[in-house]
């Protein structure tokens, strides 16, 4: 920063240069809590940064490999498209723990859930970084930078995939399309919980429930859905029921996963079992219906039964995709998300190599 912005002997201007720098690391070193001080720092980072260029392989991409990694896009120059960064985000698989030379002169190695690291790293900067969107516990001792669904980790993230202001132009379902017995709430799940296993014959025994996956199949997967990977298949047929059973693998803080958030863009209304502080970050507090806000479950089947009979009481669920502005918790979840984070986490190793620089300069 001095070498680039000062030549001066004057001992009152590098007094000021110094307290500027102090202020900056200060700044940087304190995790934002707001969505404006998220946009602040990654203001600062991409200012400071200077265009210099962030290396991050990916050494362990699990599912993330053959889902989100396909759909980003790239600029000529093999940096990532939409990132205000100049960031380098690419696959190469370690080993047998050797890295190649390009491993060791990357900034970062990245791993998805399980770790796949080198013995020792590349050079002294060098950051390992783990990416885990689920509730479980791992051993993060080799980790300099966790990227999770919780707010205290160092680049929370939520599962919102896309855009989340296309939102606003989804139509919400047409209930008066629906014939008198037909079937108005979906569920669709992989694993058997405590929760889910004792709840739904209960919400069963009152209403019926179009269940597809391995949790109570009862339901046949429809033909014009079958053929789409596995995320499009799911929403394909949450799109066809008015309500979608978003029954979370645990009621963990800040955990809400697709099950929340895809419902949203195919205009639906969920049904939350799942994070105790769901509603902080909703985009509307009558955007979601919330099974715990029931003494039982015969009277949620007949709020159900009330809003598919009344169109005008159902669309009061949709009415927030109008707002002209969302609550800031929420905007800060669609803007730390899965749609943002690769550039999230290139930003992020560029601000602890900034902290680096000016700390050293001081």
């Amino acid at each position: 920063i001095k070498k680039n912005f000062v030549v001066t002997n004057d001992t009152a201007l590098l007094k000021e240069l110094n307290t500027t720098i102090k202020s900056l690391v200060n700044e940087l070193s304190t995790k934002p809590t707001s969505l404006t001080r998220w946009k602040r720092w990654h203001y600062l980072i991409n200012y400071l940064n200077q265009n210099w260029e962030v290396k991050i392989y990916i050494t362990e991409g699990d599912w993330y490999a053959s889902q989100d990694l396909q759909r980003l896009k790239y600029n000529n120059d093999g940096t990532l498209a939409n990132c205000d960064i100049p960031c380098v985000w690419k696959e190469k698989r370690l080993r047998y723990w050797v890295p190649s030379e390009e491993l060791k002169t990357a900034d970062a190695l990245f791993c998805v859930n399980r770790p796949n690291l080198p013995i020792r790293k590349g050079w002294e900067g060098q950051k390992f970084i783990n990416y885990n969107l689920e509730p479980v516990q791992h051993d993060f001792g080799r980790f300099d930078i966790l990227v999770t669904f919780e707010e205290f980790s160092d680049v929370p993230t939520s599962y919102i995939r896309m855009d989340h202001n296309e939102w606003r132009r989804k139509k919400p379902f047409n209930v008066t399309s629906l014939s008198p017995n037909s079937t108005f709430i979906s569920f669709i799940a992989s694993h058997w919980t405590e929760f889910r296993e004792t709840w739904i014959p209960t919400l069963q025994a009152h209403v019926p429930v179009a269940s597809f996956g391995k949790v109570y199949p009862n339901t046949p997967w429809d033909s014009e859905c079958i053929n789409f990977e596995w995320f499009e298949m799911k929403n394909c047929i949450i799109s066809k029921y008015p309500f979608y059973l978003a029954i979370e693998n645990s009621q963990v803080q800040d955990y809400s996963t697709e099950k929340l958030w895809d419902t949203f863009k195919l205009g639906v209304v969920p049904v939350i079992w799942g994070a105790p502080n769901t509603r902080s970050y909703l985009p509307h507090p009558k955007s979601a219906i919330f099974i715990d806000d029931f003494p039982n479950v015969e009277e949620l089947a007949n709020y159900l039964k009330y809003l598919v009979g009344n169109e005008t009481a159902y669309l009061e669920y949709h009415q927030w995709r109008t707002m002209k502005t969302w609550p800031e918790e929420f905007e800060k979840k669609a803007y730390m998300s899965m749609w943002n984070m690769e550039c999230n986490v290139c930003k992020e190793v560029a601000r602890l190599r900034i902290v680096k620089g000016l700390t050293d300069e001081m």
